[in-house]
């Protein structure tokens, strides 16, 4: 009796000391270290055979060694991967290529010669294959046609303990992926050429990182304390105006919180509410905003019918793109006033210089507009086209260090009152020389009197100067045949053309004089 007691003692210990070896799998932290750890306890019980583990790796859509990385993968949609996802336990390799894939002789000579595999086990969770366990014999060991009874128990308890662990590992590198992703947001948000693109396009980016059947993007309008919807997508009207409280967005606007609802028909409140009735299903609405001010309120939605409703991590996806969004708006709005200030004054700052003489009053201001014009029928980025704008506005602030008394002279000048207004371009330089803001300027300011021949004020040849000058030059000397001078009547706008053809390949090229062109019709038809 005492014998058969002590024997069902030694039988509980190793069934305990069994269950306790397979708790270690719940005790990982990376989804490598759980394949490792799963690899060490089979090492332990099946000393005959080396375990590798195929892991799924849904972002390269292929199974692979996560521990041997690049030695060898399986692609998800193989006839391999498909008729093992339907297996319920492992089988002999030999008979699994056998009785499904009997063509397959590449993958099968990769699996039985070169890995030496004789067990295949898969690890599948609601019809997914997460994994596939495949037992191979030690190099130079005689291969063995299957597994013992005890030993195939053994692995399809580790499978149980890891197919658990392999699904919650799988969820959690999918979030991390999507944090990845995330964290290239603000990128593209710094894309966008303009608070209204960026606002415009704003459901776009959004898509890519929460799906949505329906989405609205409101603009906060401080003075009215309203939403102006601003895009949508998946509604098939303009959604209405909102006050505070209205709808599910003007909830969030007053309680300046995220609301996340997995079916807004069941739910207490909202299934109440009567306004934005296209958020069904289940819904997201998360606020803009920095620590001082709305900017606005996204709500997003998926359909009842959607096999996937929006939930938490969906809700701290778009809370976090909904900062970056917060700050990448304040900072082009805080940005764009700053450059407006500056702009002012350096308009003022022109507009001074040119009240010395009522011929040119407003020159810079005109050159200003046409070179934008030109810049904007090539093509530019938005940041050319601000250097032109500032370069344009600034050509002439040089000629503050000239004397009036050549600026205005209503005559011809001399030799050395032509080399001295000539002085105005390197005044120009040295005026915006010492500030970090025009720093991308001052070439332009510089050789804007610049040929390709190499015959303007400096000698040099195209390719010595910014080609942007050359935008700069057609526009200033359009400007000045167009405009009343003391010693001639202003040209017609076709005689300045006529004039302006004949430069071609020496002030600027051919290319710049199209868009000049159609940057003078399109005014015109403006």
């Amino acid at each position: 009796m005492a014998s058969r007691i002590q024997s069902m003692n030694n039988v509980c210990y190793s069934e305990l000391e069994h269950q306790f070896s397979l708790d270690a799998l719940d005790d990982w932290e990376t989804t490598s270290g759980l394949v490792e750890s799963a690899i060490r306890m089979m090492r332990d019980r099946l000393p005959e055979a080396e375990a590798r583990i195929f892991s799924h790796a849904s972002e390269a859509r292929e199974y692979r060694e996560i521990d041997r990385e690049g030695l060898s993968s399986i692609p998800e949609d193989s006839l391999f991967i498909a008729c093992l996802s339907m297996c319920g336990s492992g089988v002999p390799l030999s008979s699994f290529f056998n009785d499904f894939v009997p063509d397959d002789s590449l993958l099968r000579y990769l699996l039985e010669d070169s890995y030496g595999g004789f067990y295949i086990v898969p690890v599948v969770h609601r019809f997914s294959l997460l994994a596939f366990i495949l037992l191979c014999a030690p190099e130079g060991a005689e291969k063995p046609d299957t597994i013992l009874p005890a030993e195939a128990s053994f692995v399809a308890e580790l499978v149980g303990r890891l197919r658990i662990n392999l699904y919650a590992a799988s969820i959690a590198d999918s979030r991390q992926r999507e944090l990845l992703k995330l964290a290239e947001f603000p990128q593209v948000l710094r894309s966008r050429q303009s608070v209204a693109e960026l606002t415009s396009r704003i459901l776009d980016d959004l898509q890519k990182e929460v799906a949505f059947d329906a989405g609205v993007y409101y603009e906060f309008e401080e003075y009215l304390d309203r939403l102006l919807p601003v895009v949508w997508q998946g509604i098939p009207e303009a959604p209405p105006v909102l006050a505070p409280g209205d709808g599910i967005s003007g909830h969030t606007m007053v309680n300046r919180k995220a609301i996340s609802v997995p079916d807004r028909a069941r739910h207490p409140s909202f299934s109440r509410i009567e306004g934005e009735a296209f958020l069904q299903g289940s819904f997201l609405s998360v606020p803009i905003y920095t620590d001082k001010r709305l900017i606005g309120v996204v709500s997003l939605c998926r359909y009842s019918d959607n096999p996937h409703p929006l939930g938490v991590e969906h809700r701290y996806t778009l809370e976090i793109a909904a900062s970056f969004l917060a700050t990448e708006i304040n900072n082009r709005q805080l940005y764009d006033e700053l450059e407006q200030s500056y702009f002012s004054t350096v308009s003022s700052l022109s507009r001074a210089l040119e009240a010395k003489d009522h011929y040119t009053r407003g020159h810079s201001e005109r050159v200003m507009t046409l070179a934008v014009g030109i810049a904007r029928e090539l093509g530019l980025s938005a940041e050319s086209t601000r250097r032109i704008r500032y370069a344009a506005i600034l050509h002439d602030i040089g000629k503050i260090g000239i004397s009036d008394s050549i600026i205005t002279k209503p005559s011809s000048l001399t030799a050395v009152e032509y080399a001295e207004i000539k002085r105005h371009t390197d005044i120009g330089y040295d005026i915006v020389n010492d500030s970090r803001f025009f720093e991308d300027i001052r070439d332009l300011i510089k050789y804007h009197h610049e040929k390709m021949d190499g015959t303007g004020y400096y000698a040099k040849h195209k390719g010595d100067y910014p080609w942007e000058a050359m935008i700069i030059s057609i526009a200033d000397i359009y400007d000045a045949l167009t405009s009343d001078r003391p010693y001639r009547e202003a040209f017609s706008e076709s005689r300045a053309l006529k004039s302006l053809e004949e430069l071609i390949g020496i002030h600027f090229d051919r290319r710049i004089f199209d868009a000049f062109k159609s940057c003078l019709s399109r005014s015109r038809s403006d």
